[in-house]
């Protein structure tokens, strides 16, 4: 297992991180959820990284394109209400993904 540790290194997951944490930003419990949901986009972004992919010819308007797709079908599964924020961040990213609760 390779443990991935993105908050060591700069980026925007600091800031969104630094929000949730903060007694202050806390108290804005709309902040707070959109925090939730776009540090699960940052994740998603990282974790897509090291999925599989498969090589496909697409057709664009100006000929062929070569891609590297996702070969894998993922499925989204949240604990309901304490997941839900990171959830709809997952589904953001993963739109093909099935999706499930744990309630």
């Amino acid at each position: 297992m390779h443990i991935h540790h993105i908050g060591a290194s700069n980026s925007v997951l600091n800031h969104f991180m630094e929000q949730i944490r903060s007694s202050k930003t806390q108290k804005d419990r709309m902040r707070f959820r959109k925090n939730m949901e776009r540090i699960a986009e940052v994740l998603c972004y990282e974790l897509s990284k090291t999925l599989n992919y498969k090589s496909e010819i697409i057709k664009t308007p100006l000929g062929e394109k070569k891609i590297m797709l996702m070969n894998e079908q993922l499925v989204v599964c949240s604990i309901l209400r304490a997941g839900l924020p990171m959830h709809y961040g997952v589904i953001n990213y993963f739109d093909s993904a099935d999706n499930g609760f744990i309630s």
